[in-house]
């Protein structure tokens, strides 16, 4: 247990319990905070750090918002720090996708997104998918310099400023809603974790669930794997396929981009999928 915790774990009166595994055994994503095991009392929950400037440093808004309808419940939160209900036993989808039941893995994430579809408050102030688009300018450069194919970027770019100046309705998206961030809890089913907070409309949420899980690239990257999630995606929430389809192709190549600016070190086969899916396009 880290001094950072500390503080927090005597504010909201909290034992520390453990640490929980990382999601697929990765390494934590750069810039993340710190999770924990905790418990009050007989109440299993999870403290999480919020450092500033983190994807998630307003995720304790977000859940206010969803009030525990298809995601764990706000418990505590504080600038740099949430408390939430802990989902327990609290596996993830992937063993789903793993086992040959990505049909049901993706329903159920239809089923969860269907629950977080509302309209956004009126004074949010959350950031906009446009603002997440500014991306492609930003790393542009880096992206070329490290071998990323500039037909390929320029088509993604085009088409996401595109997909954003036409969007439907604007909701409270989680921003990064797939299989490792969604987990069952025995007493109130699948759950989400871990939202970044961004608004726009409720289709463009899909992307994520369409290239993930990251442990399985081969899999995520198959054209007939993709066309038929998305089929799944568009009866189940009636989201038109060319904008579930858009949204994974530019939204792949912004990722493949965020991943260059955090100095990740570049693979040519991170374009395997953009690749594959623009071909449906």
């Amino acid at each position: 247990m880290t001094d950072a915790l500390t503080p927090w774990l005597e504010r909201w009166g909290l034992e520390f319990e453990r640490r929980p595994p990382a999601p697929g055994g990765r390494e934590p994503y750069p810039g993340a905070g710190e999770v924990v095991f905790v418990r009050r009392g007989e109440l299993a929950l999870v403290l999480k750090l919020l450092p500033a400037g983190s994807d998630e440093f307003r995720s304790g808004e977000v859940l206010t918002h969803w009030d525990g309808r298809g995601a764990v419940r706000l418990i505590e939160q504080a600038p740099g720090a949430v408390l939430i209900e802990r989902a327990v036993p609290g596996d993830d989808l992937t063993p789903l996708v793993a086992a040959g039941r990505d049909d049901e893995a993706t329903t159920i994430l239809c089923e969860v997104m269907a629950q977080l579809d509302r309209p956004a408050p009126a004074d949010a102030t959350f950031r906009t998918v446009a603002d997440w688009g500014r991306g492609f300018e930003r790393n542009r450069a880096a992206a070329l310099a490290v071998g990323v194919d500039g037909g390929l970027l320029h088509r993604a770019e085009t088409l996401f400023h595109h997909l954003c100046a036409t969007q439907g309705p604007a909701i409270v998206l989680h921003g990064d809603l797939q299989h490792f961030n969604v987990v069952r809890d025995a007493q109130r089913g699948w759950l989400t974790i871990d939202p970044k907070g961004i608004l726009g409309e409720a289709a463009y949420e899909t992307g994520a669930m369409l290239r993930n899980p990251v442990t399985h690239p081969a899999f995520c990257a198959d054209p007939k794997i993709i066309a038929r999630r998305a089929k799944i995606i568009g009866d189940r929430l009636g989201h038109p396929n060319e904008r579930i389809i858009g949204w994974c192709f530019s939204q792949w190549v912004l990722a493949v981009l965020w991943a260059i600016e955090d100095r990740l070190p570049f693979a040519p086969s991170w374009l395997d999928g953009p690749r594959a899916v623009e071909g449906l396009l």
